[in-house]
């Protein structure tokens, strides 16, 4: 960033600066799902909020650092982004790729989203270990669970945001024994709309950043026999197959091998 602005519009410059689009709406509630917290009373009742470039205030470096200008707002509603880009002879062309993502850290408000993301995940998919409503996971339980990560910096959760709808989850689950706090296992899930779309490998590569940086050197995963894209995807990222349980997993009476993967970090 060129000058500093405050820490909670750091997710939504990310995702101005991974943008190629030209022009894009956003939805109130897409912006917050980026940020991982509301917007301020302001936004939503004065149109100088959006359109103010000028200090003290510095939440619209977020999208003016990115070469964006906002153009229209509906308040309350949506905000217009506008920007010219470059191709690689300096002319202007519109952007190609109207997906935009962010992959970051989950934050409080996110509680429910990410139950309810998870959720329409284990719905959509049979790879998954739980049904639909059966881990009966609740917003008061995931953030106790938060506080506790916070503390022992070994786990956490990481949300996949693209154009300001949930995607998919990274959950990367620590230790806090001293004799085991190296180690961490991941378990990944993407809803089906976005699938095939790289978000797997983008969610997979920042757990393994992050993973580093909290001096993590083993991540663990345990796939389904059968499930060939999450095999394909993992051991691309150099993950090597270490065991077999065999029919440790039953979906419509019939019985599937689970395999456990993982990957070494060395320092």
């Amino acid at each position: 960033m060129t000058k500093k602005m405050d820490k909670k519009y750091i997710p939504l410059a990310e995702f101005f600066q991974n943008s190629t689009q030209s022009e894009m709406t956003l939805t109130y509630e897409a912006i917050e799902n980026i940020m991982g917290q509301g917007l301020p009373n302001a936004a939503y009742l004065n149109l100088s909020w959006w359109k103010k470039t000028k200090p003290p205030l510095t939440h619209y470096l977020a999208w003016l650092n990115a070469e964006y200008n906002v153009v229209d707002v509906k308040l309350g509603r949506s905000v217009t982004f506008s920007r010219l880009q470059k191709n690689n002879n300096g002319d202007t062309e519109d952007g190609t790729n109207n997906q935009t993502y962010i992959i970051r850290n989950i934050e409080t408000d996110d509680a429910r989203a990410f139950i309810n993301l998870q959720e329409t995940i284990f719905s959509e998919c049979d790879f998954e270990y739980f049904n639909a409503n059966e881990q009966n996971l609740t917003v008061q339980k995931l953030r106790k669970a938060m506080m506790e990560w916070r503390k022992v910096k070994t786990s956490t959760i990481l949300l996949c945001i693209v154009n300001g709808e949930f995607a998919g989850y990274t959950l990367i689950n620590g230790n806090i024994s001293a004799r085991t706090k190296h180690v961490a296992s991941l378990r990944i899930g993407v809803a089906q709309a976005f699938q095939r779309t790289g978000i797997g490998s983008a969610l997979l590569t920042q757990a393994e950043r992050w993973a580093k940086e909290h001096d993590i050197q083993r991540l663990e995963v345990q796939i389904l026999a059968h499930n060939e894209h999450a095999r394909s995807l993992f051991e691309k990222h150099g993950y090597v197959c270490e065991g077999t349980r065999k029919n440790a997993f039953k979906l419509q009476n019939e019985t599937f091998d689970e395999l456990y993967y993982s990957k070494i970090f060395m320092n």
